[in-house]
């Protein structure tokens, strides 16, 4: 993939806008001519379309319907070479108005260019934008395994952002579908998902709030890595902001989507922003947390336990509060006590029963374990064991 924006600009001797639309966080994964007045059958997402003014409808009606159809099919934009130099081979007034409307760039090509010679430079921008993205793509997925991280290992993609990216911040957010794409919808959602980001991360570099950023794809959903400088840090709790915000702009349809957000790290702990978003989505997707993104922060505890767990068979509380957990009742009661920050009114309300029954329940884990909900050292342990009853449960 490539972005438009740079397209248009390494082609703005061959190519002029006629329209509105912004280009940011647009991109291009592919280029195709239309060589009839129907999108069937052959228009993808995210491909750059090319045609002669010949092949675009006279009625204008059938002519947005075209338009239409592309911008169905999510094309990344259309390009017209006039036939003629009369004024009957142009963009009608009508058509870029209802481009603008519906956002989708129209581009006209210069007279003295041809079709061909706009679709062998962009193929070949496309070829050399896949070739760079590969090789910047192998160092990120190195550097998100490496836990030893040097500057030399920076160099090849600080070289692509024209900045020394090791001297910078970073945050990552990873972004995972509940259930992977069907291979034949997979091309579509992914660059829908990607393109969405881009307008996103772009907007915020536009801002001057990252200095930049890199998208890692993956089959069930993406990685997004953004630098900043000092002066860009946002602190807690106002970072929450920017990546709730985000979240909410991911929006694909069908799919359910969960978000992982690391906390902030110099560029050399890379490697361990992306294990606290991973298991910030890990989380998300146990506790089926869908409707906000999941902040490490938050749940570091978590990982703490998890880590614990799987390292020795420590048993930080008594055996028997693994037992009584088995207790549905018991299980729901305590989960939601803790969801509702501990209070025993918010807590039956929202299970609908009595408070009394509420403190009964919890009094039951007091004489079958010793672990007291009302001091805080046993409450503590309680909240431990309901970690790993619940991380038990999602495997």
């Amino acid at each position: 993939m490539i972005d438009l924006q740079r397209i248009v600009s390494n082609e703005k001797n061959r190519i002029v806008q006629v329209n509105q639309v912004p280009l940011e966080g647009r991109v291009v994964n592919g280029i195709t001519i239309m060589d009839s007045g129907s999108a069937d059958g052959w228009a993808k997402t995210g491909e750059l379309v090319i045609t002669s003014s010949k092949m675009m409808p006279e009625n204008i009606d059938d002519a947005k319907q075209l338009i239409r159809e592309l911008v169905d099919r999510k094309i990344s934009c259309l390009m017209v070479k006039p036939y003629t130099h009369d004024k009957a081979a142009e963009f009608p007034h009508a058509i870029i108005d209802f481009g603008d409307e519906l956002n989708l760039p129209l581009f006209a090509i210069k007279d003295h260019v041809t079709s061909i010679q706009v679709l062998n430079s962009i193929n070949a921008q496309l070829l050399e934008g896949r070739r760079i993205g590969k090789m910047a793509d192998l160092d990120l997925d190195y550097l998100l395994k490496s836990n030893s991280a040097s500057e030399k290992d920076f160099v090849f993609i600080s070289e692509l952002k024209g900045m020394n990216l090791f001297d910078l911040n970073i945050r990552l957010v990873k972004i995972s579908f509940a259930q992977a794409p069907q291979p034949n919808e997979r091309l579509s959602v992914q660059l829908d998902l990607v393109n969405q980001i881009h307008e996103f991360f772009s907007h915020a570099q536009r801002e001057n709030r990252i200095m930049t950023y890199f998208i890692l794809e993956a089959t069930n959903g993406a990685t997004v890595i953004s630098f900043f400088n000092h002066a860009q840090t946002e602190l807690p709790p106002n970072d929450r902001t920017r990546f709730t915000t985000l979240f909410k702009n991911v929006n694909i349809t069908r799919f359910t989507v969960f978000e992982g957000v690391s906390g902030m790290h110099p560029a050399k702990k890379i490697h361990r922003a992306f294990s606290e978003a991973s298991f910030g989505v890990e989380v998300a997707k146990t506790l089926g947390w869908s409707e906000r993104p999941v902040f490490y922060r938050d749940v570091s505890l978590w990982d703490l336990v998890n880590k614990i767990s799987k390292a020795q068979d420590s048993r930080l509380y008594p055996v028997e509060m693994d037992e009584i957990l088995e207790d549905p009742e018991i299980y729901e009661t305590i989960k939601e006590f803790f969801n509702q920050n501990e209070s025993i009114k918010e807590t039956s309300e929202t299970l609908y029963t009595h408070p009394n029954t509420i403190r009964y329940r919890l009094t039951q884990i007091y004489k079958q374990t010793g672990l007291d909900y009302r001091h805080t050292n046993d409450k503590f342990l309680i909240y431990i064991a309901l970690i790993k009853k619940m991380m038990k449960n999602a495997k």
